[in-house]
């Protein structure tokens, strides 16, 4: 059997020229303008970069995108504080929330003046660029993240997401002219041509 070509992360990554840079001063409302600028009408990505690096005394010290939003709006009670609401003290625990409406709309006015840099995460995680996808792939799963930095002699040169090694499974799997048959039955089955039935009881 003839050894698969695999690509390795310099292959696949995404330049970190590719992102758009923010002062970690920056506000919340500044950087949604950013990543908001980034998007089509239609509601696709102009660049797939729904995402900003934060930059602080020259260095990319973090990255901000749509999870560590909806983290800056999770309400402040949920992270353990004790609060008064509407007459109410709340005490938060893991298992009860209290949400109500209007709540998103007040978050959103409470953090929207706030900087960045208090609601970014920082970049811990690294991998190399001559790195093969399988040591990125274990690097998500192990810090339970969908991307991971990618450094070339200390250096921060791009990203790598967890759909660009998906596709590369893809790839690696449909590759074979054997798998056409297969591959045509699933498309067929997505557009709504193959019905399923159950199993008789």
């Amino acid at each position: 059997m003839e050894k698969t070509y695999e690509n390795k992360v310099k292959d696949i990554m995404i330049p970190i020229y590719d992102y758009p840079t923010v002062s970690g001063e920056a506000t919340l409302k500044d950087v949604l303008r950013i990543i908001m600028n980034s998007y089509h009408f239609q509601g696709k990505p102009r660049t797939g970069r729904s995402c900003v690096f934060v930059v602080e005394n020259f260095e990319l010290v973090g990255i901000f995108g749509i999870p560590e939003l909806l983290a800056a709006i999770e309400p402040q009670y949920i992270k353990g504080s004790v609060k008064s609401v509407k007459g109410y003290t709340l005490w938060a625990t893991t298992d009860i929330a209290f949400f109500w409406d209007g709540l998103l709309t007040e978050r959103c006015q409470e953090i929207v003046c706030d900087n960045v840099k208090d609601f970014m995460k920082p970049i811990e995680n690294y991998v190399d660029i001559n790195d093969t996808l399988l040591k990125a792939a274990y690097s998500m799963v192990k810090n339970k993240a969908d991307t991971v930095a990618v450094k070339d002699k200390k250096r921060l040169v791009g990203m790598i997401h967890s759909v660009d090694i998906f596709r590369e499974i893809i790839r690696i799997v449909f590759q074979d002219d054997s798998t056409t048959i297969s591959s045509k039955i699933i498309n067929s089955a997505w557009d709504g041509n193959i019905t399923f039935k159950q199993p008789p009881a």
